[in-house]
């Protein structure tokens, strides 16, 4: 009881300080038209992200759909997060890909088969950092989801000494969110080479993120 009225009162302060430090930022967005031509396709899409940049793209797609479905792991660590994004209009696909992954791997399945959108940070729920995991690649191949990576970086940050390096953003500087284009796979037999280049792909975008904001710094 005590954990679930903790768990409450955490993600309340936590979605309005997240809000009240977006609101503080100068917000500079690069390929946004890029994930609305892919929203008005309404073909099914994974959205990639590291889980120490989650914040950005869940901070900026619910101003552009709530059509989103969100991997969130069962663990009493992730739950605070979860509810922020239930409260911002995402819906939940609870689970993991490996531990007890049957029900989360139909849900997957049957979101991608009618067109919709799933987002993962793909090294969660607990690392190794930066390293994509296969399932949920595997799943979104086989159902020719559009996938793409939506990340951020920013000017002034607190970085938490966890595994992932957790980000967010400090006030009155400037936050700079990257979406990619769609990435390409030709053998989607190879799911080891997959992995490789999922990572690379994010590794890429992340970099570019962190780039944009050290020229503002300058």
């Amino acid at each position: 009881m005590k954990t679930k009225i903790r768990i409450i009162i955490l993600s309340i302060l936590g979605r309005w300080l997240i809000q009240l430090l977006f609101s503080l930022n100068t917000i500079k967005i690069k390929g946004e038209e890029r994930f609305l031509k892919l929203l008005k396709s309404n073909k099914p899409m994974m959205i990639c992200v590291w889980h120490g940049r989650l914040l950005f793209p869940s901070w900026y797609i619910r101003f552009k759909t709530t059509n989103l479905n969100a991997i969130a792991s069962r663990h009493p660590d992730a739950e605070i997060m979860a509810q922020i994004l239930k409260k911002w209009g995402y819906s939940l696909l609870r689970g993991s890909t490996k531990k007890g992954g049957k029900e989360l791997i139909y849900k997957m399945d049957k979101t991608f088969k009618q067109g919709g959108i799933i987002a993962i940070t793909n090294d969660g729920p607990k690392g190794p950092a930066r390293v994509a995991k296969v399932g949920s690649i595997g799943i979104a191949l086989k159902n020719n989801a559009n996938i793409i990576t939506i990340t951020g970086s920013c000017t002034k940050y607190w970085q938490m000494k966890s595994w992932d390096q957790f980000m967010l953003p400090k006030p009155f500087g400037t936050i700079q969110i990257v979406i990619s284009e769609s990435i390409r796979i030709t053998n989607k037999n190879d799911l080891s080479n997959e992995q490789k280049t999922i990572t690379s792909f994010i590794n890429k975008h992340e970099k570019i993120a962190n780039n944009m904001v050290n020229e503002n710094i300058d």
